[in-house]
């Protein structure tokens, strides 16, 4: 399993030590999932292109969805503007790219019946990760399948993640259409998510086309040797670039002064691809989904896919704005009485900040006083069922093991691409997924930490 590691650092050591690397956390079988479920997710995602794209392209629909949280929040306000900013330039970006995850977790909804319902968790719009690294458990758990339970290979799906990216960023850079351009993967100082990226470059070199030229750089890299001339045309040193891939730029600690946001300026203000234009990264905020329960938004997203209405209606659960816990008495209970029940979450895109708890009520007086109501909302909490799985650490536990059982749940992660031309798609593609697997006594389960594991799905 060649780059299947990760970087590692200490709170004592910054520094990008290539020899500082873990193997990624994975678990030594796949999980059992519902057959019908995944399926439905796979179907779905079609919708949730159409969603997607129809945000990214009605910018008077997104911004009547994200004005309360432009007013409170500094990043996505800074963001919008540079969107207004790139709109008045004489020339446009050649296409626009999106790779997007769409994250599902399984809620139990009789304990004794073990029915469980499909609900969304979020629409991952940029920098979304791991697709490299699922082809590559898939291709273990179907090895250990092979010897131990050849019966069961069959309900392993094919897994096309890995594919359905580095098909969509070569298509990307062969529609720039200049072969001596350059790709461009736009990462964080200390990126720790080496092999995942090392697998996608490895990929798209695979094609064959020995002019292809692969950076990986970050923002500090680009103030120092890229330049933008009059028409747009976008350079790396002497390098034309030709695709733009961020795995970066998602949060806001990735600019933390104005040389950095300057950079990114001239990246969004060029001709050249971005993977996601920042149009489509704005689309995959949080604050979405709570518009999509709305019957309104639905019909007015779905008018020419009205398949889609239910289907979306049905994975999604019950969401409340923080202003709806200060105005109704019955929720404000119910927070008091169950606060285990629910999950804080943020309105922008990006994972962690989820609270949940015996402190989500202390959260939530500090975002009121604060006046960041429109910054976070509440959840109804999702509880998926419990595996038992045999887990490979990447740190060993108490008894100084990295082979050891635990009972975990999984967090289900559904691929899909976009590239568009004046707002038209040209190519979509649907194809592969992402299990993140995790110990129950973890809200979130974060691969870098090693509190989660790369699983794989077993069609039950």
């Amino acid at each position: 399993m060649a780059s299947f590691v990760q970087r590692c650092f200490t709170h004592n050591d910054n520094t990008q030590n290539d020899s500082n690397v873990i193997p990624y956390p994975f678990t030594i079988y796949p999980s059992s999932f519902p057959r019908n479920e995944y399926e439905k997710a796979c179907k779905i995602q079609y919708g949730i292109h159409i969603l997607v794209q129809y945000l990214a392209y009605d910018i008077d629909l997104m911004d009547s969805i994200l004005k309360n949280l432009i007013e409170c929040d500094p990043f996505i306000r800074r963001l919008r503007n540079i969107y207004n900013q790139i709109q008045q330039l004489p020339y446009k970006s050649i296409a626009e790219t999106c790779i997007i995850r769409t994250d599902y977790m399984l809620q139990q909804m009789n304990i004794f019946r073990e029915r469980t319902k499909l609900r969304l968790v979020e629409i991952n719009t940029i920098a979304v990760g791991l697709g490299a690294a699922a082809k590559l458990i898939h291709k273990w758990h179907k090895r250990f399948l092979k010897r131990i339970h050849p019966e069961l290979l069959s309900q392993l799906p094919k897994n096309e993640s890995y594919d359905l990216i580095i098909d969509t960023l070569f298509k990307s850079w062969k529609i720039y259409n200049n072969s001596k351009a350059i790709i461009l993967f736009i990462v964080p100082e200390h990126e720790f998510n080496i092999g995942d990226q090392i697998l996608i470059e490895k990929g798209l070199l695979s094609y064959g086309n020995s002019s292809l030229l692969i950076k990986h750089v970050t923002f500090i890299d680009i103030c120092q040797y890229c330049s933008l001339d009059s028409k747009g045309i976008l350079c790396f040193n002497d390098f034309e670039v030709a695709l733009i891939y961020y795995r970066s730029a998602y949060d806001p600690k990735h600019f933390y002064n104005e040389d950095i946001w300057q950079a990114y300026i001239m990246l969004e203000s060029s001709r050249a691809i971005k993977c996601p234009s920042l149009r489509y990264h704005l689309a995959g905020m949080k604050c979405f989904q709570l518009a999509l329960a709305e019957k309104n938004f639905l019909e007015k997203i779905f008018q020419k896919h009205e398949q889609y209405i239910d289907d979306v209606r049905d994975i999604l659960e019950e969401m409340f704005t923080i202003d709806q816990t200060i105005n109704d008495s019955i929720l404000q209970q119910r927070i008091l009485d169950k606060p285990e029940s629910f999950y804080l979450k943020q309105s922008r895109e990006g994972g962690g900040n989820v609270y949940c708890g015996s402190s989500l009520r202390e959260h939530i007086d500090k975002i009121i006083a604060n006046k960041e109501s429109n910054r976070y909302f509440l959840m109804s909490r999702i509880y998926p069922p419990i595996n038992s799985s045999l887990i490979r650490s990447s740190r060993p536990n108490d008894k100084n093991e990295f082979i050891f059982e635990k009972q975990i749940n999984g967090e289900l992660g559904i691929f899909g691409s976009l590239i568009s031309q004046n707002g038209i798609v040209i190519y979509e593609r649907v194809g592969g997924s992402l299990l993140r697997s995790k110990p129950i006594i973890n809200i979130e389960g974060g691969i870098a930490s090693g509190q989660g594991f790369i699983d794989s799905v077993l069609l039950v």
